[in-house]
């Protein structure tokens, strides 16, 4: 039992691990040697493909040098939204960046040590949020049940959960170069962002939720068949937590909360607009006095 379970961390978690790391500190020692955080995300992106890539295919194994490789469409399904999602967001901050800057950096990009600490905390972030589909990429093909109403359920929420943080993103660019000029006195309250402060990033956390979903429905097989251990499956139940936590508690939400608060101190608007409307969850706007 303990070498099964060995053989699949070393096989498995182990090499997409060292390849997350190893992309983090490379492009760390050519951020810091050029002090710009331009290609941050994109380097995110690239470690949650290449990832889900060695989870999946598993090309060190000497079973998988062969093209007839078979795979459970749950592991399908699990690596292609995991894939489509990390380019696309990959992409939106790239081009974002390339315009606006990132002033989470503008402190530290002349620091190589606590610039380093970011790019540590990106690998953690990427091992932690996909784990889910790594570990059910781990698991043969024959091992995974049939496609359920789990699975579907789950997907309907990455979908719904997908489309909600485009369509928000989207918004926001278009208001955003409508506005001009006149962004610092002004901000969004249409469309999405009528419903929630942060649409976004409300669907980028139903997105993992989803995930985790159709991701997990095979670890109960797996553990009886002793192919995971359970202290595998407990950390992989913390994956959508722990983005819930990071985008409502650390980095996403409480940082924009507070440089609008700071911008907009003066508009009355938006002091209105942030009383009436849902931090995160989508709701229809509440009317106060």
């Amino acid at each position: 039992m303990f070498s099964t379970q060995f053989s699949l961390a070393t096989r498995v978690l182990l090499p997409a691990l060292l390849a997350d790391f190893s992309i983090q500190l490379a492009g760390w020692s050519v951020a810091a040697l050029l002090q710009t955080e331009k290609f941050y995300d994109l380097a995110g992106s690239a470690s949650f493909v290449m990832c889900t890539y060695l989870s999946l295919f598993k090309p060190w194994a000497k079973e998988n040098v062969s093209s007839n490789q078979v795979f459970h469409p749950r592991q399908i399904l699990a690596s292609s939204t995991t894939t489509v999602w990390a380019c696309y967001i990959g992409w939106f901050l790239f081009k974002r960046v390339l315009k606006h800057g990132d002033k989470r950096f503008d402190k530290v990009r002349r620091m190589p040590g606590r610039f380093l600490i970011y790019w540590f905390i990106q690998g953690v972030w990427v091992a932690l949020t996909a784990l889910p589909v790594y570990l059910t990429n781990s698991i043969p093909a024959e091992n995974h049940p049939a496609i359920g109403v789990q699975d579907i359920i789950g997907f309907a929420l990455w979908g719904a959960g997908f489309a909600f943080a485009v369509v928000a993103n989207f918004q926001k660019e278009r208001w955003r170069k409508e506005i001009g000029k006149n962004y610092k006195r002004s901000f969004i309250s249409h469309g999405l962002w009528s419903l929630s402060r942060h649409p976004n990033y409300f669907g980028e956390c139903a997105l993992w939720f989803g995930s985790y979903l159709f991701s997990s429905n095979a670890f109960h097989s797996a553990v009886e068949e002793q192919l995971l251990s359970k202290w595998m499956v407990r950390l992989a139940v913390f994956s959508p937590i722990f983005v819930t936590i990071l985008i409502t508690r650390v980095s996403g939400i409480p940082l924009l909360e507070r440089e609008d608060d700071r911008r907009l101190r003066d508009v009355v608007a938006y002091w209105k607009y942030k009383k009436e409307t849902s931090m995160f969850v989508p709701t229809w706007p509440r009317s106060v006095e």
